[in-house]
């Protein structure tokens, strides 16, 4: 079910980021943390007078771009071109007035917005990362103290065993299917592996260990079936 804010109703997707382009202007903490999220996905590139030390850190050592430019005086031929072809355009500078300037820009291009002062076109979650396993949590902008706050509570229990059990189910899942026919045994043995206990506290020492436990029960399925 869309989530809906105000007249804007929001569904949760994964997208793919790559060969796109993100443009965030504004060189601040705000556009750090924007960058710094999006240069694992995507081409990003900063546009701002100034950038704070970690900015200019995390250009050098990723695919972040820096454009030096002052956006105070830029030129409406310019500014359309910043954000020709972008993807998605994040204006994440202090003025208000200047963000719906670029955030008028974007638009007449086609881009979708993420405005940092208010809900817009996208909103960028608070992500979880295990391995193979993404969570994004949000309140559309309702409460980051809430989405933060959540973040920390699940990631107490989904612990970096889960990306460990995604690649265990993976690689169970191809071998199970070159030696058991039907999906239905399939699916409950692989089922099985997953709420065995020993099989996630083998995990927490290696993933060796947990995959030697998962074969055993593959294997003992196997030997009934023979």
């Amino acid at each position: 079910m869309a989530e809906e804010t105000g007249s804007r109703s929001y569904l949760p997707l994964f997208i793919d980021l790559s060969d796109r382009k993100v443009i965030i202007f504004g060189g601040g903490s705000v556009g750090l943390r924007k960058a710094s999220l999006f240069s694992e996905y995507a081409h990003t590139i900063v546009v701002s007078a100034d950038f704070v030390p970690e900015l200019k850190e995390l250009a050098s050592s990723s695919s972040v771009e820096l454009v030096s430019m002052d956006l105070l005086s830029v030129s409406d031929e310019i500014l359309e071109e910043l954000v020709t072809d972008a993807f998605l355009v994040i204006p994440a500078t202090n003025m208000v007035e200047l963000n719906d300037r670029i955030k008028e820009f974007a638009r007449r291009s086609g881009a979708l917005v993420n405005r940092v002062d208010m809900a817009d076109d996208v909103v960028i979650p608070s992500v979880i990362k295990r391995g193979g396993l993404t969570i994004g949590i949000s309140t559309l902008g309702s409460s980051p103290a809430l989405s933060k706050y959540t973040r920390k509570k699940i990631e107490t229990f989904i612990t970096p065993q889960y990306g460990d059990m995604i690649r265990l189910q993976d690689e169970m899942r191809n071998l199970l299917k070159g030696k058991v026919a039907e999906q239905k045994t399939r699916k409950a043995i692989l089922w099985k592996i997953l709420e065995d206990r020993s099989v996630w506290e083998a995990l927490e020492v290696s993933y060796e260990d947990g995959y030697k436990i998962a074969y055993d029960i593959f294997q003992e399925h196997i030997s009934k079936k023979g």
